[in-house]
């Protein structure tokens, strides 16, 4: 879908991006919940008019893209993960959500390419937890250069840079730099509907269009390739980077070692043995010889019996 090459101009389309999964980092979680939203840099260089006093939420721009998925993670939900996200594989299973597979890559390819580019996919904490996750199950499937060309930055740098820089630092406790709390600072309520994916992206598409202008400069300068993303764990899928054998080889050596197991050279085949000779012939064979003796001996005497009358007596 592209190089790795610096962006060619200004980020186009900036794609919101949330993730839900199993479990933290070390837990090698799988992707539960998925969803993007894709904004184009008119919609927030133009922001709409706020409706009522400060400080107000701003209205989300009228022409967006949004894909949303649940998906069946292959593997249980920490009860932490399940309690904040309300998800659990049993649940997801009985709605008969699908796995990451790819069909749900082809899906995400598809609908980046319906926008305009280059593109940009902006998640709260993604440096540390969505790019890396998404990296991973994408590497796991044998896909890991399936988003190439995409563009990615972490909005907490982002609104960290631009908070510090629209007011200097104060003395007291450190600022929280997570979504809820930069949400609430900026808006004076918490977000709704936390910790769904849907809900979380809203609500950074909201603090985005806090200083919009200000946001696309930033993301333009600081935008790097999603390729450059490491996977938040090594891949051990049979399609992926393992250093284990391949089906064909795995073949070949099941066959070789049923060739040199506790009878080294023997083979499947029969094989197929000379005429045997000597003692061991068979029956025809051994009567040959003296059948063919007898008839020699019968004829000898017939021939002397012939000589014998045709002798005149003396």
């Amino acid at each position: 879908m592209g190089s790795q090459a610096l962006p060619p101009g200004p980020m186009q389309t900036l794609i919101f991006l949330d993730l839900e999964a199993t479990g933290l980092p070390f837990s090698q979680p799988k992707i539960t919940e998925l969803c993007l939203l894709a904004v184009h840099r008119c919609a927030l260089e133009s922001p709409p008019s706020p409706q009522g006093p400060p400080p107000t939420v701003p209205p989300p721009p009228r022409v967006v893209d949004k894909l949303s998925l649940c998906v069946a993670p292959g593997k249980a939900c920490s009860p932490a993960a399940s309690e904040i996200t309300g998800l659990s594989t049993a649940a997801l299973a009985a709605h008969g959500r699908q796995s990451f597979d790819a069909g749900l890559v082809n899906l995400l390819q598809a609908f980046l390419q319906r926008q305009p580019q280059p593109w940009c996919l902006v998640a709260h904490n993604g440096d540390r937890y969505d790019f890396p996750l998404l990296q991973a199950e994408l590497a796991v499937l044998g896909l890991a250069s399936a988003l190439d060309g995409t563009f990615c930055v972490d909005s907490i740098a982002a609104l960290k840079a631009l908070e510090q820089a629209g007011s200097p630092p104060k003395q007291g406790p450190r600022r929280s730099y997570s979504l809820g709390s930069i949400y609430t600072r900026l808006y004076g309520q918490a977000p709704p509907d936390s910790h769904t994916a849907e809900g979380d992206v809203l609500a950074l598409l909201s603090i985005c269009q806090w200083r919009p202008r200000a946001l696309l400069h930033w993301v333009d300068a600081h935008a790097r390739p999603f390729s450059t993303v490491k996977p938040m764990y090594g891949v051990t899928a049979s399609t992926g980077t393992n250093s284990g054998p391949s089906a064909a080889t795995a073949t070949a050596l099941l066959a070789r070692a049923r060739d040199t197991g506790p009878n080294p050279g023997r083979s499947k085949r029969p094989k197929v043995l000379p005429p045997t000779k000597g003692p061991a012939a068979s029956l025809p064979e051994r009567l040959l010889a003296p059948l063919g003796l007898l008839t020699l001996l019968t004829v000898a005497v017939a021939t002397l019996y012939a000589l014998s009358l045709a002798t005149p007596e003396q």
